[in-house]
């Protein structure tokens, strides 16, 4: 025979509907507008950032700097920090029961995070440019097509 649930001697917890309100999943659509408020609003910031960022390598008189310019880690750092704010915000949803809600931020991280290795990258090829080509020139070529219909050493013996 089962014993009344009061008694302190259960063992068993109480039952699901007894759960307190907090406890309970969230409305889905509520959930998802969450979701997609946040993700307006990250995307806002990212972009008021990446707008600050992108004219901060111009110079005081509106002319773009000349020259390689050394390797600038404020891009990389504001994004990484955007994206690990994102990572946060998808832990502490999901924890408060919000799935659709995080869901949607952990995706957001990871547009971030790639975003974030794309504008390292990005930096790092402007800041360490490809060297020119040096032409390569054989000894015996004196730079000159050789018009007597010969060979390359009629050529070379002709000067011309």
């Amino acid at each position: 025979m089962l014993e009344p649930r009061h008694q302190p001697s259960n063992p068993l917890p109480d039952p699901p509907s007894s759960a307190p309100r907090s406890a309970r999943p969230v409305n889905g659509c509520l959930d998802v507008l969450l979701g997609l408020l946040l993700l307006v609003v990250e995307g806002l910031i990212c972009a008021l950032a990446a707008f600050s960022l992108a004219f901060s390598r111009w110079g005081p008189s509106g002319q773009e700097l000349t020259g390689p310019p050394p390797m600038d880690w404020t891009p990389v750092l504001v994004f990484g920090g955007f994206t690990a704010v994102a990572c946060l915000f998808a832990m502490v949803l999901i924890r408060s029961r919000w799935p659709w809600a995080g869901a949607l931020q952990i995706l957001a991280a990871l547009v971030l995070c790639g975003a974030t290795v794309q504008i390292g990258l990005e930096d790092y090829r402007r800041s360490h440019p490809r060297p020119a080509p040096v032409p390569t020139v054989e000894p015996f070529q004196s730079g000159h097509p050789c018009r007597s219909g010969g060979d390359d050493r009629e050529c070379r013996d002709s000067g011309s």
